[in-house]
């Protein structure tokens, strides 16, 4: 008996060594990952109250490639960054550009898609996006987001520049009256309101396509520790691009294949 006993004592401890040398990646790994789901087409609440958009189903696949169980949250944009680093979550998607600024606090992945920034007025104005054509007007747009900051060191002083939690809000404010224009993503504003509401609004002039702004298209956000995570999401989106994936989901939801490199 006490032979057994002693030979069940052994073999407990040889399996719990082998269990603690198990490595973590072959365990099925959480991910939490935060969006702002106010921001269609990347991301917003369906009538059934689901997450839907192009990034829901860019992150569906980098979790499916991962193998990784991955857990959705809707995070509202002005406390995303911080719920990042106070670790609530671990990873942020949903249309959040490339910055030199941005890459000295984070980890980037990507970029997963580019596209310009566009300024939208309703269909009768004359404003035609120009500094000039935007004087003594005021400019709706999402706080906080590079669209701020455009605004603020290219467009002049000369604008009155009125920041809001989501561009929805800023829409809003157009419909009202009280702003002239909004500026955000044209890949947002096309189809989110411009295809949305026939002959109510336009797209003012040229779409902005400055490399300060959004030259490095859009990526993933993880803290600077996470250096593993972010090979491996990099990984996935590379093997999006090459597979054909991330053209077949922006044609969805922008009716058309937008590049991501």
């Amino acid at each position: 008996m006490t032979i057994w006993r002693k030979g069940l004592q052994a073999a407990t401890i040889l399996l719990g060594c082998i269990v603690a040398s198990t490595p973590l990646s072959a365990q099925q790994q959480k991910i939490v990952i935060g969006l702002d789901a106010t921001y269609p087409p990347f991301a917003s609440i369906d009538a059934a109250g689901k997450m839907v958009g192009f990034d829901i189903d860019v992150v569906d696949v980098i979790c499916a490639e991962l193998k990784a169980q991955c857990d959705l949250q809707n995070v509202p944009y002005d406390g995303i960054f911080a719920a990042l680093e106070a670790s609530k979550i671990d990873m942020i998607a949903g249309g959040i550009n490339i910055t030199d600024e941005r890459k000295q606090k984070y980890l980037m992945p990507g970029p997963y898609i580019r596209g310009p920034l566009a300024f939208m007025v309703p269909v009768n104005s004359t404003i035609d996006g120009t500094p000039a054509s935007l004087k003594g007007k005021t400019v709706g747009t999402v706080g906080g987001s590079v669209f701020e900051k455009y605004m603020r060191e290219r467009v002049g002083s000369g604008t009155e520049v009125k920041t809001y939690d989501s561009m929805d809000a800023a829409v809003l404010d157009i419909e009202a009256g009280r702003v002239d224009a909004v500026l955000g993503e044209e890949l947002q504003i096309i189809p989110a309101y411009i295809q949305a509401k026939p002959n109510t609004y336009k797209v003012a002039g040229n779409s902005i396509s400055d490399p300060v702004y959004m030259g490095q298209g859009k990526g993933m956000v993880m803290r600077k520790s996470d250096t593993s995570l972010a090979e491996s999401v990099n990984k996935a989106i590379d093997s999006m691009v090459t597979n054909g994936k991330l053209a077949e989901i922006s044609t969805k939801w922008f009716g058309k294949a937008v590049p991501a490199r």
